[in-house]
């Protein structure tokens, strides 16, 4: 090979890594306890089990008002492309209507469900049901959340 094809494939190799996205970046997720309203501690409860590709989180509880956060680097470059975190949730007024809930995706198409700049995916247990917190920006940059049912609580046993 030549100086200059040599040099043409550097140049060319430069631009292509350029051009990719980031390979990795950190996400983070939340999960929440909103439940309220409601008398006896049994209720007011949410039990939490979650796990990624990697790692199994157990169960935990989580009482009214309390949360969990986990920060983690993901991968985002095709065709590793596979951070995701399923949870599965039981309340004193059931389950979700699907048994495991995927709360975090690395997916471009999921993190933009999850609102401004995807990263960061918030879900809220509710009296009536299971919610997605979206962040959006208003015209001034100010963060806000926008609540979405993503599933009622159902009785399956």
């Amino acid at each position: 090979m030549g100086r200059n094809q040599g040099w043409c494939l550097f140049v060319a190799a430069a631009v292509v890594a350029a051009l990719l996205p980031a390979p990795t970046m950190a996400g983070r997720l939340e999960l929440k306890n909103e439940i309220s309203g409601v008398t006896g501690v049994r209720k007011l409860k949410l039990a939490v089990r979650c796990w990624s590709n990697e790692d199994d989180l157990g169960w935990d509880t989580l009482k009214p008002m309390q949360s969990r956060v986990w920060k983690f680097t993901t991968m985002n470059m095709w065709p590793f492309q596979k951070t995701e975190f399923r949870c599965q949730f039981r309340s004193g007024f059931g389950t979700t209507s699907q048994d495991v809930v995927t709360v975090f995706s690395v997916q471009s198409g999921f993190r933009k469900e999850c609102g401004d700049g995807g990263d960061e995916c918030i879900w809220v247990a509710k009296r009536d049901g299971f919610y997605q917190r979206r962040i959006v920006r208003d015209e001034n940059g100010r963060k806000s959340f926008v609540d979405i049912l993503k599933s009622k609580w159902v009785w399956k046993w």
